[in-house]
């Protein structure tokens, strides 16, 4: 297995990606003051993601995830009449395609230019239990403060499909944690699910969760407990806006559009990572994760948008990150998880 590094660079961006996983090492943005910030949890060398110490806790940096992102409730699905048993690698459940998921596979890569990459990977019929053979194209590009990502897929066999991306996003890397970081969401329902985070397939407004409507903006030291769901938007067939992600002292803003239907808001509160960039400990709410993707246990809930792809069909998403800077905050608060 060879580990390789790509690097993808203009005025505005920097983004480092390897070819194990397709992971975004380095994302490098620019500041109010024109600084480079690397604004990703990650490590400084491609081969410290195979490291035993981070699978043990493994919080997919950067990684794409497949062939299913999220949780598949029990580890099965069905399809036409036939059920398909799955890896279970979260308890009973499926989480992110099983172990080893797209996240932990060499990708083959391409680089037309300095700001094109073109990832390929192929699932043979049975990966993790999943029926057919998945053919994926995930295509990175950067213009000018703007960084694409497209999913591109076909099958031959009917199954199932979710693909993302899962940066986890700090817009200062100076802070231990996110604290300091607002959120806003265009997005108003979340996912009701139960314990172990599985869709119970009702909508509810943002607003039966304590704090939990991000309608405008909201410092994340004020989520407590911290977040670990999926919100809802209209089903688009253009990329629509999603989320804002800003960091006053930095003027660093990441402004995510996507058309899939929904926005997986993690904060990170699991993350134990030792020896990140620059020797950090990475503990938890040091990284918030924010991945546009098709609803968690699609394949049992009947009035969710299908993820269910049949030979002939094409699937096919974007995902769009755009980074602004502003000016900054003179009241500039130090509040902060506790």
């Amino acid at each position: 297995m060879e580990l390789k590094e790509y690097i993808l660079k203009n005025e505005c961006l920097e983004i480092h990606v390897c070819n194990l996983g397709g992971i975004i090492k380095n994302l490098f943005v620019r500041d109010c003051r024109w600084r480079r910030v690397d604004v990703v949890l990650g490590f400084d060398t491609v081969e410290q993601y195979i490291a035993p110490a981070y699978r043990n806790n493994y919080p997919y940096f950067g990684a794409l995830i497949g062939r299913y992102g999220n949780r598949i409730k029990n580890g099965e699905i069905t399809i036409n009449d036939k059920t398909y048993l799955l890896n279970k690698n979260e308890k009973e459940n499926c989480l992110h395609g099983g172990t080893p998921g797209f996240d932990q596979r060499i990708w083959d890569v391409e680089q037309p230019d300095d700001e094109h990459l073109i990832l390929r990977y192929t699932s043979p019929d049975g990966e993790n239990g999943f029926p057919g053979t998945l053919d994926v194209t995930v295509r990175y590009s950067i213009e000018n403060n703007v960084f694409r990502v497209i999913y591109d897929a076909s099958c031959d066999q009917p199954t199932h499909v979710n693909l993302t991306q899962h940066p986890y996003f700090n817009l200062n890397p100076d802070d231990t944690n996110i604290g300091n970081h607002e959120l806003r969401l265009y997005s108003s329902r979340y996912l009701e699910t139960t314990p172990d985070l599985i869709p119970t397939g009702t909508i509810l407004p943002a607003d039966t969760k304590h704090s939990f409507n991000f309608n405008k903006p909201l410092f994340l030291a004020l989520q407590e407990d911290g977040l670990d769901d999926c919100y809802a938007y209209e089903d688009p067939i253009e990329p629509q806006l999603m989320a804002e992600l800003s960091h006053p002292k930095n003027g660093i803003t990441i402004t995510i559009l996507s058309d899939y239907p929904g926005l997986q808001v993690y904060t990170g509160k699991y993350i134990d990572v030792t020896n990140g960039k620059g020797g950090r400990h990475y503990g938890p709410y040091s990284g918030i994760a924010l991945e546009a993707q098709m609803f968690p246990d699609s394949p049992h809930q009947p009035s969710f948008p299908s993820t269910r792809l049949n030979p002939g069909e094409r699937y096919y998403h974007k995902t769009i990150y755009s980074f602004n800077c502003f000016g900054v905050e003179e009241d500039w608060s130090e509040d902060s998880f506790q």
